[in-house]
């Protein structure tokens, strides 16, 4: 296969940054109907309460004998009227007058349900609290600093009318007004605290879905091209190793430069396929062997670049794992690169295949400086620095992704801290039984 073969089978990269999105954070359709559905379920929750309160006082406040039938009346109205709302259309919850609607009849309600009732004690105050609180629940800043006033007037005016005038010259009474101010204008200030605090998660979520889609375009569009650059400098590789092989070292430091790109590339597709829950594993009876012969076998140039010396033991009596080879490969070639990357020159690297415990066991390790004893608790957490003790640094979601890989598959990856020296890791994958033996191989998507 030529380099001109190599690069005519493959489509020119197509360039698709615009449909990344940097508009304004906004609510989409489901979320702004799920955060109306909150609010009517809130005002309904606060008004209930309310209206039971009420119709409590005016019904058993003079007994069952002596009750009107107003007080009934006025009571199953309230209580009716929370049936009305729940039927209304949500963007009704979206408009300032419905809630200073609301604000204004249930505060008008409330004092004539008091007027109404034969005596009064001095905390029946209370029910104006829950009125500026249900002013809260509409997430309107001007209406929560307007229910105190509302609240305040018609407190006033029910005072005047239950006694006369000089029920505004008692202190005990009239202290109460500072307090319906106070109480709205903290509401107020936790509204508007709420709100900034959900746009600024809002933007925040978009900045990174923005930033996320914007990754995976970039990289998905670097796959074709650096796939190329792979094959053409593999031509090239084999050439110059015929015919100068002086010169094998200068493409052997291109194809592990271009392999670096590839893995770090194809560690962030896979990252955001494991982000979005799009990762499929297509699992089929395969041998491990194979898997880690042929990774090997791609990354000699590196080995021969850093004079690294590779100790291979694969037990040719291991049975088939149930895998997917191809993810099995990505989650085992993270490993393999970060031993090339730490182990130095002329340092050996190990792979070692058996089984044990019903499960098929890929043992990897390096003669390198090893890993921090405090890193390996959150080593396989996403974005943890790979630093190593000699501060070298990665982007921390090669062995995140090579873990959750081996998971997808009903496996485990661990780290062996009993090994020394170097950096080994130990992953085991369940033994195909007979019967997936025998099943037909799904087709990959």
């Amino acid at each position: 296969m030529s380099a001109d073969a190599v690069t005519s089978a493959v489509p020119a990269p197509v360039v698709r940054l615009s449909a990344v999105s940097v508009a304004a954070p906004s609510l989409s359709p489901e979320q702004e109907a799920a955060a109306l559905r909150q609010k009517r379920r809130l005002l309904l929750i606060v008004r209930l309460g309310l209206g039971l309160g009420a119709a409590y006082l005016l019904m058993f406040s003079q007994g069952l004998a002596t009750m009107q039938s107003v007080n009934l009346t006025f009571s199953a109205i309230y209580l009716l009227s929370n049936v009305v709302i729940a039927l209304l259309p949500l963007r009704i919850f979206k408009s300032t007058a419905f809630h200073t609607t609301v604000l204004l009849v249930d505060t008008a309600a409330i004092s004539g349900a008091l007027y109404m009732l034969p005596q009064t004690g001095a905390d029946v105050y209370i029910f104006y609290f829950a009125i500026i609180l249900l002013a809260a629940t509409s997430d309107r800043i001007v209406i929560s600093l307007l229910a105190p006033v509302f609240v305040s007037v018609a407190y006033v005016v029910y005072l005047v009318a239950r006694h006369d005038f000089s029920a505004l010259t008692q202190p005990a009474l009239l202290l109460r007004i500072p307090f319906f101010l106070l109480t709205g204008a903290f509401y107020g200030f936790f509204v508007d605290r709420t709100r900034r605090g959900q746009a600024a998660a809002r933007a925040a979520t978009e900045r990174e879905k923005a930033r996320t889609e914007f990754l995976s375009l970039v990289t998905h569009d670097l796959k074709q091209p650096l796939w190329v650059a792979q094959q053409c400098a593999g031509l090239l590789y084999d050439k110059l190793g015929r015919r100068a092989p002086d010169e094998r070292p200068l493409i052997a430091q291109v194809m592990v430069n271009i392999r670096r790109m590839e893995s770090l590339t194809l560690n962030f597709l896979e990252f955001d396929r494991l982000e979005s829950g799009s990762v499929k594993v297509v699992q089929r009876a395969a041998s491990i062997n194979q898997v880690v012969a042929d990774m090997f076998d791609t990354a000699r140039p590196a080995f021969e670049l850093r004079h690294l010396t590779i100790h291979l033991d694969l037990d040719r009596h291991v049975p088939l794992a149930w895998m997917d080879p191809l993810q099995v490969e990505r989650a085992l070639t993270n490993l393999l690169d970060n031993a090339i990357k730490y182990t130095p020159e002329e340092g050996v690297i190990f792979a070692q295949t058996s089984v044990e415990n019903g499960c098929v066991i890929i043992r990897m390790g390096d003669s390198g400086p090893g890993i921090a004893a405090e890193k390996v608790p959150n080593l396989f957490t996403r974005f943890q620095s790979g630093t190593d003790t000699t501060e070298r640094k990665s982007t921390g979601l090669g062995l995140y992704i090579a873990h959750a890989i081996i998971c997808a598959h009903d496996g485990r990856l661990e780290v062996d801290t009993q090994r020394q020296p170097g950096a080994w890791f130990v992953a085991r994958l369940p033994i195909a039984t007979a019967e997936q033996k025998k099943a037909r191989v799904p087709a990959a998507a």
